[in-house]
């Protein structure tokens, strides 16, 4: 999973989610070097039917928010490799900037142009939709989440005058309500980052990815490939969010057993001799 693929390093150090053009190149030499192939989705959706043979080191390619320099510098150098990827955009098209990601007013998130989606669907890039407005859709209600979801599709289906058939939670925030309204949109395929499945295929409607950023060092970048790091990294989120979770409880038990010891003090004068 990708962002932003630019030129330098942004003026304020708080960007996690780019890489340089430099990185970039580099990362996709290895995939090259190594022998992995990119693929899409529709790809492995044709595998799935029996329609087409996948080569031996499939591989997938994601990029989140369809920013300009995806468009400006990504692509060519995935051209370059002759390599696929996939390009999640916003469904509201009068979106130009993104703006969730802009720290003030010279920090600018451009976003690709109704023209540019056409343009990279036509070299062979798989499009699919980021939701309506790149809001969280876990806290929305049933209508609001079925409105960004469907209205995505439906926009990006206007401007490409074809079906799209993958879809990517904005921040990677989904439950099972959210993920069934996706699968019930139409959608075949959606993807999230640290939640799903480490067995690609297990989660259809939540695929999970492994992030690459300015952090993701070559050897790091290596051992995402070669090795099951899918894996660990579930074992890990698995583990934090039962801390999180055991933290949680733990705190509303103390909380609920220290209001109870005040209202049955209140309502028993004795409860404190046996308690």
């Amino acid at each position: 999973m990708y962002h932003r693929v630019i030129e330098s390093k942004p003026r304020i150090q708080t960007h996690w989610h780019y890489v340089s053009i430099v990185q970039f190149r580099t990362q996709m030499k290895i995939i090259d070097k190594l022998g992995f192939t990119p693929i899409t989705f529709s790809d492995y959706q044709l595998y799935q039917e029996e329609k087409l043979t996948l080569p031996k080191k499939p591989i997938i390619i994601t990029f989140d928010d369809g920013y300009l320099d995806t468009f400006q510098n990504a692509i060519p150098i995935l051209q370059e490799f002759d390599m696929k990827a996939v390009i999640f955009v916003m469904g509201n098209r009068r979106l130009n900037r993104a703006r969730w990601d802009e720290l003030d007013q010279e920090d600018v998130c451009e976003l690709m142009t109704d023209e540019q989606i056409r343009m990279a669907k036509n070299l062979e890039f798989e499009i699919g939709a980021h939701s309506l407005n790149h809001i969280s859709l876990v806290g929305l209600s049933d209508k609001e989440v079925e409105f960004e979801i469907q209205q995505s599709k439906y926009q990006i289906e206007s401007i490409l005058n074809t079906p799209i058939h993958t879809f990517a939670y904005p921040y990677g925030i989904l439950d099972n309500r959210v993920s069934g309204i996706v699968s019930e949109s139409g959608f075949s395929f959606a993807c999230g980052v640290y939640s799903g499945s480490p067995k690609y295929g297990e989660t259809k409607y939540d695929i999970r990815r492994l992030a690459i950023n300015h952090n993701t060092s070559m050897l790091g970048f290596i051992a995402k490939l070669l090795l099951p790091y899918q894996y660990v990294e579930w074992l890990y989120h698995r583990a934090k969010s039962g801390r999180e979770t055991q933290k949680k409880y733990s705190s509303k038990r103390a909380s609920t057993n220290g209001q109870a010891k005040k209202n049955a003090s209140y309502t028993n004068p004795v409860f404190e001799k046996y308690n």
